[in-house]
């Protein structure tokens, strides 16, 4: 589900700016590219064993302003969704890539979406 259907879904129409104020602070760039330049890089990593599937690193600790990359160099496509709502690659194919800008302190949880036992966290310090 990507952002808007996350606000029409479980925002109601009194709580949806106030939402949108808090996400818009929050991240301010989302892109899917082939391509995008970034700050900090985390791969995907499909051995084998999927239950083995992960994003290296899965945890990193950046300043506000920093970008950072997840890499698709797996053969499955896999997302990087945030279970607060606050961004969704949608799907990432292979060699392909999705790039999140990071402007507010905070704790950021994201997952894979087909494959959940792929989590992360990415703490962003003042």
């Amino acid at each position: 589900m990507g952002l808007r259907g996350w606000f029409e879904r479980f925002l109601g129409p009194a709580m949806r700016p106030a939402a949108a104020l808090v996400l818009a602070s929050t991240l301010l760039a989302l892109q899917s590219s082939d391509a995008a330049a970034a700050d900090i890089q985390v791969v995907v990593v499909q051995p084998t064993d999927q239950l083995a599937w992960r994003y290296d690193p899965a945890n990193l600790t950046v300043t506000t302003g920093t970008t950072v990359t997840w890499v698709n160099q797996g053969t499955a496509p896999i997302t990087v969704t945030s279970p607060d709502g606050l961004f969704d690659s949608e799907q990432i194919l292979p060699n392909a890539s999705f790039s999140a800008t990071f402007y507010a302190p905070g704790t950021y949880r994201y997952f894979c979406v087909p494959y959940p036992h792929m989590k992360g966290t990415i703490l962003v310090t003042p």
